[in-house]
């Protein structure tokens, strides 16, 4: 039987998610709902989807709903679907506040519903090649940078670009975290532009996070650096670069490329699936919860970095 979803917000996202679902086969898409009537017009027309502008509208009429609304919407608009026991995906971060994460998280377990958050990195091909062999990292180094593209300017770069390091990071660190020191700045929004984090695990892992939206190029590099063996991760590109060193000394790189690059699809597959299989996704909302608690420790040490500069006359 086709599985009845709905998409909720059709921004930059929301257009990519309907039609991505449009093209899986047994899902059907009931709707897409959005507050810009002209998003909905276009997406409508293009994929023949029914378009409202009130998220009630699907009430009865899904199984599962896809969130693509700003960040301090998410908690209002996932908080209706999940206590009526609909399944939702919803782009990260999970919500705005770490309270309404708790809240969304204990609904979902409540109702037997599940909460997916799109962390999609972790549906990237050159992290999946790696996350077999990747044991106690003591060094993590990511850059995530890109060009101002006037999107997600209701968030600052932290929640919009680190989060996804932030994510991976948590993924494969030991331990807990520790000691945390970052610096940022706002550019071109009132907001945090540039952000520099460096955090450390009690396992013994340091990662060191730097995300600008606001540079002349598009890059998103994840570097883990263990005993023995290095990895250096373009996940943009999808390519994986593996040095390791042999027992005698000796050294061996491997390389390689995807074949297949669609981590948005990848992850639509896997919620889709766990609804099916009637089982908690890998990348629970637990895991958007983490994110979003780490996140918030770097922006509020930023914050105190530029009142201090503030103070001292430099910004």
């Amino acid at each position: 039987m086709s599985l009845r979803l709905g998409v909720v917000g059709v921004g930059h996202m929301g257009r990519i998610h309907a039609g991505k679902l449009r093209e899986m086969h047994d899902v059907t898409v009931t709707g897409v709902v959005d507050v810009n009537a002209d998003c909905m017009d276009e997406l409508s027309s293009k994929h023949g989807i029914p378009a409202f502008c009130e998220y009630d509208k699907l009430f009865g009429a899904v199984e599962a709903v896809v969130i693509a609304t700003p960040t301090e919407t998410h908690a209002r608009v996932a908080r209706e679907f999940l206590s009526r026991g609909v399944h939702v995906f919803m782009e990260k971060p999970i919500t705005a506040h770490v309270e309404e994460a708790y809240e969304l998280i204990e609904l979902a377990e409540k109702n037997g519903a599940i909460l997916q958050i799109g962390h999609l990195e972790r549906f990237s091909p050159a992290f999946r090649k790696a996350q077999p062999l990747i044991k106690n990292p003591l060094f993590i180094e990511a850059e995530r940078v890109s060009t101002f593209t006037g999107r997600s300017t209701d968030v600052d770069v932290v929640l919009d670009l680190m989060i996804h390091d932030i994510d991976l990071t948590l993924s494969i660190a030991e331990g807990e975290v520790g000691e945390i020191r970052a610096q940022g700045a706002p550019v071109v929004t009132d907001k945090i532009d540039v952000a520099f984090a460096r955090v450390e695990f009690t396992g013994g892992c340091v990662a060191n996070l730097t995300a600008n939206r606001v540079a002349r190029k598009r890059e998103r590099t994840f570097g883990i650096f263990q005993k023995d063996r290095y990895f250096s991760l373009d996940l943009m590109k999808g390519k994986t670069a593996i040095t390791t060193r042999g027992p005698g000394g000796e050294i061996e790189i491997e390389e390689f490329e995807a074949v297949h690059m669609d981590p948005v699809r990848d992850e639509l597959l896997d919620f889709i699936t766990a609804i099916r299989e009637q089982r908690r996704h890998a990348d629970a909302g637990e895991h958007g919860l983490r994110a979003l608690v780490l996140a918030n420790q770097i922006r509020e040490q930023i914050e105190r970095y530029i009142a201090e500069r503030k103070a001292n006359g430099l910004l």
